[in-house]
């Protein structure tokens, strides 16, 4: 795999930073935390039973981060970027994302829900932003009825913001009983908070409980 691409998926497993995509306009380092953002769809998938067993999810990254990946993607240099290098760069990302969770916290009763193997994978470019799907299975089937579920899609160092899609769209029951619903609460991070992200450069962090302060939050229940 070209060294772009591999620096690209260092960037999205949050694990060695590499500033090139997130250039202030001057040319400087980005000033503060995040430097890279990520909008999400979520589809929640039922069995027959009424249980939750995956979550489906879109993401799509940032123009910049795409410029980069694109370009790592194009060796020949014609303008189209490489499906085989794409999907080596998503077999890549998937696997630095397993140690942090695939940026996923899914809760319980107050239990964080163990995961599956991700499954359905692909990626494309589309409309000038890269996209990758995937589907996360819960390892073992939960049951909203019996429990209201929560689950949050955040980068735990706050490097990259991850954001539900605005509008009606982004999060999709698929399969669900007729009682079930979902609500998304926003972040609700206090002025210090705001004001220590900000503070930090491309070259700090601020450690992994940073990106939770940042997260929203979807609350998945069935009945009344």
């Amino acid at each position: 795999m070209p060294l772009a691409l591999r620096r690209a998926a260092a960037i999205l497993a949050a694990l060695a930073p590499f500033v090139a995509p997130f250039l202030a306009p001057g040319g400087g380092p980005a000033a503060a935390h995040p430097h890279g953002w990520i909008d999400v769809r979520v589809a929640v998938l039922f069995d027959p039973d009424g249980r939750v067993t995956a979550l489906r999810q879109t993401w799509l990254f940032d123009e910049a981060y795409t410029a980069f990946v694109a370009e790592g993607a194009d060796p020949d240099g014609d303008g189209r970027p490489n499906q085989d290098l794409l999907d080596e760069l998503l077999t890549l990302n998937m696997q630095n994302l397993a140690d942090y969770h695939y940026f996923t916290l899914v809760e319980q009763a107050g239990r964080s829900l163990p995961f599956g193997t991700p499954a359905d994978l692909s990626t494309r470019i589309v409309d000038g932003r890269l996209e990758t799907v995937f589907r996360l299975p819960l390892a073992v089937p939960a049951a909203p009825r019996e429990a209201a579920l929560a689950y949050k899609v955040y980068d735990p160092t706050y490097y990259l913001e991850v954001l539900h899609l605005e509008g009606g769209a982004a999060v999709h029951l698929e399969g669900a009983p007729a009682d079930c619903h979902a609500r998304l609460l926003p972040a609700n991070p206090t002025a210090g908070e705001v004001a220590m992200a900000a503070a930090l450069d491309v070259t700090d962090s601020g450690g992994e409980g940073l990106g939770a302060l940042f997260a929203e939050t979807v609350h998945l229940a069935c009945g009344e």
